[in-house]
């Protein structure tokens, strides 16, 4: 006789979820197990039942494959025009995504989920194309083959021998509100396919000969079952927690495995396992523990039960708590487990602590677990396996005994007692005295634990009744109200004792949850602020090591092509001895934990666990685990299942910054490339356009020339010689700076020298305007390098000559300001805005229409910035001094020129250590 199924409190992210897949952009898959079982027909059947019905059907792409049933099952339906794309020559027809979005029906049809666009669309795959869709509030249809599912695409290449390149994420099967499976068995799968309803027969020919074998439908007949089962699984779960049923819906069979901690559990695991494949049922395996402290040899027995369980397909989780029943049942509501399995415990029979009674200390008075659970009558199935009652395994209830600080605190607390009660003997009732023992029970208890207060309760009642009971220091008792006193006494320290212990393991536990708590966050923040690969790894070891105080070995290896090895050790730098490094290696090829205590090269001190998800290990992290006395804890397993996830994401993120910002370098190399290619292409083909011009005139014009004409065009071919040469001189200097190879050759030179010179190598180039000179007479020497100075000067002025009118004036002043030389350049033409006057000194940048504008490449400025950064200096835009125009302002360091270093008692070599 079933019992109800009970409620409980409903999930608001399960509500969420269901309310979020009710709206509009919902995904419906047509699933099947391989191409022909007619999912394509199924959903234009569909459709058209949906269209006849009134609603806003439109088919966006149907892939027919010249199959006329599908053809005819289209005609009537309102379609989308196709949008041709290129491709090495051909044309082909292409699904219209903008075209879909600009419609907006209500339902769309685009068959082949999985297919790959053609180039030159926004998506590289139709799956992308759909996200963009459901996202634009679209209801999408689309039909999707299993070996077309990225997690199966491993099994689909080891059943098919075919590895599939387009593949779907698991993710979008996820978020698919329905999916609906469309099958066919293998043997009508395969007369379909020779009756060409499929493929064209020579295609259909060579697909039975390879794919479509009987054995390899069967399979992924089988995969598609499992991929719908789990999906189902999914929706039953979804549904439970948005309702509030507590379950379970025996829909799919799950089994929990209960486990101790003991040698005979391996037993029950291995059972466990063979049921799971039965009935090809997930399972896990849990371990109740209690709120004390737990046995070494159970940790270290847990340890490896956990191993096999992983092994065998299980997974595993530790619940704690005072209330064993509560816990399991609780979890098992939670995951709808529908199978529970638990060793009977038959070397435990007597009363006290049973293999059963897991996780609650020695109680003779507690029924085993087992039998609790029957009397529960739980809404699962509950499978008993009988232990091996042999003596060479039974497992024997052990004593311990207590320890030093569990007599002291029983001791002490009831000879206080004893001596407050002496004190109070003559002002209270005898009754009363007994809350004074019971308070050292309380006391007890929660400073040393239960033991300590069953044994306070002992001690009280022995004292109270040997020194306040008549006849006195006899343990005899002849009057009834005090037989009654010490009984009611008895009961309530023994309750009030069990009380307080319990408060003292939750407030141990809850101390040390926050302490974990703590730990975690510390290292998450620390792993979140770090940046690169190194900081990641060594603030993983460091925490890693402190928390265990042991050393830790981080494993990685470069280069995939060579042998791992150790990287990062804390603390300080650890040797791995040949055994270790193969451990490590096989750790790192194989994904899964070698070395002590595992099954794999375990005679050695390191263990090594995988560190990477997704199928990829990223490291391998080595615990000297040999180093320690006792077996890791529950609590510290899970720090370092908890610390490695984190290292893994957090290593995986440091991956993807890196080959982020490799992308945008390439990216930005690329740009820069492009841009220097058009200004190049741009700015040397009008020079030597004009110089191959004058050239060819002169030489087929020569003798018809006259001497003015032919002095003209040399001057110009000179001209455009000099420009041409400034343009490559540019080139060469930009690419000085930005690899590092200017070098700076200081010299004393006047500033009026420099100006000077620069004047007369631009002289075609400023001889329209007016040049105004203001240098000042009591300038001192500049100490740089004469050449790279004098073209940024040139740099400058020609930029100021390209954007001033004809006759405009050109003004260059000279002056000294504090330690430094301020050097302006000020023009009229239309000026600068003050947003762009930073940018004018980026590379290719001109202020205009860019690196392709008619006002120059835009290398010009950027190298007279770097130029003059060379020297200690600055360089600056801003508006000219008269109102309309540019005033570019250069400031230099001023250094002691040779004649006052000899006064000074410096001398030139002292002052040109100071340089740059």
């Amino acid at each position: 006789m079933n019992e109800p199924l009970a409620m409980r409190r409903p999930d608001p992210d399960a509500l969420l979820d269901t309310t979020r897949t009710r709206a509009g952009g919902a995904l419906r898959i047509f699933f099947g197990a391989a191409p022909g079982v007619g999912k394509t027909s199924a959903m234009l059947r569909t459709a058209r039942e949906r269209f006849d019905a009134g609603d806003d059907i439109v088919l966006g792409v149907i892939e027919a494959h010249g199959r006329e049933e599908t053809e005819r099952l289209c005609d009537g339906l309102p379609n989308l025009a196709l949008t041709p794309r290129e491709r090495h020559g051909r044309t082909f027809p292409e699904f219209d995504l903008d075209g879909a979005l600009a419609r907006h029906p209500a339902i769309l049809l685009v068959d082949e989920l999985a297919h790959r666009n053609i180039p030159g669309g926004r998506h590289a795959r139709r799956w992308q194309d759909i996200e963009e869709l459901l996202e634009a509030g679209i209801e999408v249809w689309t039909t999707l083959n299993v070996q077309h599912v990225e997690s199966l695409n491993d099994d689909v290449a080891r059943i098919t021998g075919i590895r599939m390149r387009e593949t779907v994420p698991d993710r979008l099967i996820a978020r698919a509100r329905d999916v609906s499976l469309i099958d066919l068995t293998p043997l009508e799968l395969i007369e379909r396919l020779k009756q060409g309803k499929v493929y064209v027969p020579e295609q259909a020919r060579a697909a039975l000969e390879h794919y479509f074998s009987p054995g390899n439908l069967t399979a992924l007949r089988e995969l598609a079952l499992r991929v719908m089962s789990e999906r189902l699984d999914a929706d039953v779960r979804q549904v439970m927690d948005a309702s509030g049923v507590a379950g379970p819906w025996p829909v799919r069979a799950r089994l929990l495995v209960v486990v101790e901690g003991r040698r005979v559990d391996h037993v029950l695991l291995r059972a466990a396992s063979r049921w799971a494949q039965r009935h090809q049922a997930p399972w896990q395996v849990v371990q109740l523990t209690p709120l004390r402290d737990a046995d070494p040899a159970t940790e270290s027995e847990s340890s490896n039960l956990r191993q096999q369980a992983e092994q065998l397909g299980g997974s595993w989780e530790t619940l704690s708590g005072d209330d064993p029943m509560a816990e399991l049942l609780d979890h098992a509501a939670r995951h709808n487990i529908t199978a529970l399995m638990i060793g009977r415990g038959g070397a435990n029979r007597r009363a006290g602590r049973t293999s059963s009674e897991i996780g609650w200390p020695a109680s003779g008075w507690r029924r085993p677990l087992v039998e609790r659970l029957l009397a529960r009558r739980p809404p699962f199935d509950l499978i008993v396996l009988a232990d091996d009652d042999s003596p060479a395994r039974r497992s024997r209830p052990r004593w311990q005994w207590p320890q030093a600080r569990e007599w002291l605190w029983p001791i002490a607390t009831t000879a206080l007692a004893a001596l407050a009660a002496q004190l109070l003997s003559t002002q209270v009732q005898l009754a009363n005295l007994s809350l004074i023992f019971l308070t050292a029970v309380l006391a007890s208890a929660l400073r040393a634990g239960t033991r300590a207060a069953m044994l306070t309760v002992a001690f009280s009642a022995l004292t109270y009744n040997f020194l306040f009971t008549e006849p006195r220091f006899t343990l005899a008792m002849i009057q009834q109200d005090q037989i009654l006193t010490l009984v009611i006494f008895l009961l309530v320290a023994v309750v009030a004792g069990q009380l307080a212990g319990k408060v003292r393991r939750q407030l141990g536990a809850l101390r040390q949850s926050r302490h974990q708590i703590q730990e975690m966050l510390s290292i998450s923040r620390a792993l979140a602020g770090a940046a690169d690969h190194d900081r990641v790894r060594d603030i993983a070891l460091k925490a890693l090591a402190d928390s265990l105080a042991l050393p830790c070995v981080f494993v990685e290896s470069d280069d995939p092509a060579e042998a791992p090895r150790a990287t990062a050790a804390y603390p300080g730098s650890l040797a791995l001895e040949p055994a270790a490094l193969q451990a490590a290696r096989w750790t790192h090829q194989h994904g899964k934990p070698s070395g002590h205590g595992t099954q794999t090269l375990s005679a050695q001190r390191w263990r090594f666990l995988p560190v990477g998800g997704s199928g990829a290990t990223r490291g391998v992290l080595g615990l000297a685990l040999g180093d320690r006395q006792q077996p890791l804890g529950v609590a510290e397993e899970a720090l370092i299942d908890s610390l490695i996830n984190q290292l893994a994401s957090a290593l995986a993120r440091t991956r993807l910054v890196a080959d982020l910002g490799a992308a945008r370098l390439a990216e930005e190399n690329e740009r820069l490339r492009s841009a220097l290619l058009s200004s190049v292409s741009h700015d040397l083909r009008t020079p030597l356009a004009s110089i191959i011009g004058s050239a060819s005139s002169l030489r087929e014009l020569w003798s018809q020339l006259g001497e003015g004409d032919r002095e003209e065009l040399l001057d110009g071919i000179l001209g455009e010689s000099e420009r041409l040469n400034r343009y490559i001189q540019n080139l060469l200097d930009m690419t000085r700076l930005g690899h590092g190879g200017l070098k700076l050759e200081r010299d004393w030179v006047a500033l009026s020298d420099i100006v000077a010179s620069a004047l007369k190598r631009l002289g075609s180039v400023v001889e329209t305007l007016e040049i105004e000179r203001h240098i000042a007479a009591d300038l001192p020497l500049l100490y740089v390098h004469p050449a790279l100075i004098e073209q940024a000067l040139i740099n400058v002025i020609e930029n100021a000559a390209r954007f001033s009118p004809p006759g405009g004036r050109l003004r260059i002043t000279g002056e000294r300001e504090a330690d430094r030389i301020a050097i302006q350049v000020s023009d009229q033409g239309p000026g600068i805005p003050e947003a762009l006057r930073e940018r004018i000194f980026d590379m290719f940048f001109s202020g205009g229409e860019g690196d392709r504008g008619p006002q120059g490449s835009g290398l010009g400025l950027a190298i007279c910035r770097g130029m003059i950064g060379a020297h200690g200096g600055e360089i600056s835009a801003g508006p000219a001094a008269w109102g309309q125009g540019t005033t570019i302002r250069i400031l230099l360091p001023v250094w002691t020129p040779p004649a006052e270093e000899a006064t000074v008692g410096g001398g030139v070599e002292d002052a040109s250590e100071n340089g740059i």
